[in-house]
């Protein structure tokens, strides 16, 4: 499978990058719980069902686990822990959650391994291909920068 994306121009006239041109993951739809357990099923020789159940109890017992303060690690997909934005407070005791926390949010990691060459590779992006979406228009292909033939490019420079 290829990572489909789209070049765009920026239109803001009051950024320093105006009229520089970009690209952007083009989102092709959003597969649910059971388009996933039929892949799965088609990967192993757990059945469709058993995975279903498994899947649907993840959501909550990842919420659970988060909610108690503990980082939750899914082999082949990363680590997931809670953490939150706050404002500062002059003094411990005056320090509240009612005031201070702005917002919980979720963290993730993608699972990473070292190559034999040291570096740090991102499971969830290693051997991505890139290719540009021709289906869509592209409102002034003048101001297109020169040199991108819309094939395959490797997306980690490989």
């Amino acid at each position: 499978m290829k990572l489909i994306y789209q070049k765009y121009q920026n239109k803001n006239m009051e950024s320093k990058a105006y009229c520089k041109w970009y690209g952007r993951v083009v989102i092709k739809g959003t597969v649910g719980i059971e388009e996933l357990a039929t892949k799965m099923q088609d990967n192993c020789t757990v059945k469709r069902a058993d995975i279903l159940a498994v899947l649907s109890e993840l959501g909550p017992t990842v919420r659970d686990l988060l909610q108690g303060s503990y980082r939750v690690n899914i082999p082949y997909l990363g680590n997931f822990k809670l953490g939150m934005s706050t404002l500062g407070a002059d003094k411990p005791e005056n320090f509240s959650v009612r005031t201070h926390v702005k917002n919980v949010h979720v963290l993730y990691q993608p699972e990473t391994h070292m190559t034999v060459d040291g570096r740090r590779v991102n499971e969830m992006v290693k051997d991505c291909r890139l290719e540009e979406d021709t289906d869509y228009v592209n409102p002034n292909p003048k101001k297109e920068e020169t040199g991108t033939n819309g094939g395959e490019t490797p997306a980690n420079g490989d």
